[in-house]
């Protein structure tokens, strides 16, 4: 592999606009073919819906196909969807599954060709935010049924770097200090609220990141704002990127950002992204917002086709980035249809707190949004974990930050919520190994 060249993949990464998109209709004609001749589930799905891969003659067909919903896909369990047999020349070699903390878990299956077209997938992504062989990645995803610890250790060693499987417990911080400096790790992967925890606690206790040889961290599995990209730069030295991914097409390993830092790439030679107005389902304009619906076009082991994500993001095509990339791009997650919460009329999502919430210095980890409705009123609770138990013993000064943040949320989100600062560690948070969502943050307790 030659260090110098500026990208992992260059005929594919840079294939023009009007052969992509050849390429892209080629394999949906494929998969959905696939799906309907070797797969019971999608020949049902198909026939009620009264469509067949014949119908499928150009890209703007797949609109003729049902979605996929969670809760059907969940209906298929267990080998409903899989596209071949377990073990053997060719057969599945790896299960993976979603998290199941709000239903029966997604499996995906995945055969050697599936692994294989996934190394070089995330190897891109890590060509492309700047790591080359003999880097150190310092991975801080969960390891284990979902995918975000595997995707990006597969990719560093397609691409030669050297891939320390740490795993995402984020207590083990002064673990990773030693790592991070006795190993020359060169870049991190991780979800934001872990990040911030661990640098705001290396921070505590005087380690200066500043210092080491990191320059590079991605992070993903969660929304989060730009602020606390800013935050993350600070408290590690480093230049962070946003990747995304889920579980259910072997994510990480779908889009990441290139150094221009303005959308993700989301490699349109694997997926087929569409953006819907989640109310209706109708496409809508490129660059606005909307659901993200995903197609696995080159999905061996598992067939997802059509999935709804329920991610808010935008779409967009260029010719190509400045970057020399042609493969379109999505914008930051803003958040999930089903994580937003309604509060006083009003739609809230995690995302906007933690923007305003970033700003304070006494602001830790994690929060927790707490909607509930007494005397038919919403009422908006926020906890909040502050970095220093000190200001527990200065009333005053406690009153006045919990004051200062609900003024800042309010300006925010339109509503103003009853801040309460809480000791660090004190509440729930996601790992990416068990939520790619910001659900850990809301409690709906309206829904009881």
């Amino acid at each position: 592999m030659v260090t110098y060249q500026k990208f992992f993949n260059e005929e594919m990464e840079t294939l023009p606009k009007r052969q992509l998109k050849a390429l892209q209709l080629e394999r949906l004609q494929a998969i959905v073919e696939r799906a309907y001749t070797q797969n019971s589930f999608y020949r049902t799905l198909y026939d009620q819906a009264g469509v067949g891969p014949s119908d499928i003659r150009s890209l703007e067909d797949i609109r003729k196909l049902p979605f996929l919903e969670k809760k059907s896909v969940r209906e298929a369990y267990p080998y409903g969807m899989a596209l071949r047999p377990v073990g053997g020349e060719g057969g599945i070699l790896q299960l993976h599954a979603t998290s199941g903390t709000t239903g029966r878990s997604v499996p995906v299956f995945a055969t050697k060709k599936d692994i294989d077209y996934w190394a070089d997938l995330n190897a891109r992504e890590l060509w492309m935010t700047g790591l080359r062989p003999g880097d150190v990645l310092m991975n801080c995803y969960g390891y284990g049924l979902p995918t975000g610890g595997f995707g990006f250790h597969y990719g560093a060693m397609a691409m030669g770097a050297m891939a320390i499987p740490l795993g995402s417990d984020a207590r083990q911080y002064e673990r990773m200090r030693d790592f991070i400096l006795d190993f020359g790790v060169t870049a991190v992967c991780m979800t934001p609220s872990v990040g911030l925890y661990v640098g705001n606690k290396l921070a505590e206790i005087g380690v200066n990141l500043k210092e080491s040889r990191l320059k590079i961290g991605l992070f993903g599995a969660e929304p989060w704002p730009w602020e606390t990209r800013l935050k993350l730069e600070e408290l590690f030295g480093f230049t962070a990127y946003d990747e995304f991914g889920m579980t259910e097409f072997l994510g990480p390993g779908m889009t990441c950002e290139c150094e221009v830092r303005d959308g993700m790439h989301a490699w349109a030679d694997a997926f087929l992204v569409e953006c819907i107005d989640p109310e209706t389902g109708e496409p809508v304009d490129e660059g606005q917002d909307g659901e993200l619906v995903w197609t696995w076009l080159t999905g061996d082991g598992t067939a997802m086709i059509r999935y709804r994500s329920r991610d808010l993001s935008r779409l967009w095509w260029e010719e190509r980035c400045s970057c020399g990339r042609t493969h379109p791009k999505i914008g930051a997650i803003k958040g999930r249809s089903d994580d937003a919460v309604s509060i006083r009329g009003l739609i809230v999502f995690p995302s906007q707190i933690e923007a305003a919430l970033v700003k304070f210095p006494e602001t830790g980890a994690n929060f927790r949004i707490i909607v509930d409705r007494r005397n038919d009123l919403d009422t908006f609770d926020l906890k909040v974990e502050t970095k220093d138990a000190a200001i527990f013993a200065q009333p005053e000064a406690l009153q006045r930050v919990q004051k200062q943040m609900a003024e800042a949320v309010k300006s925010i989100t339109g509503n103003t919520p009853q801040v309460q600062l809480v000791p660090a560690d004190s509440l729930p948070r996601a790992t990416g190994g068990e939520s790619k969502t910001a659900s850990a943050r809301v409690e709906d307790r309206r829904k009881r």
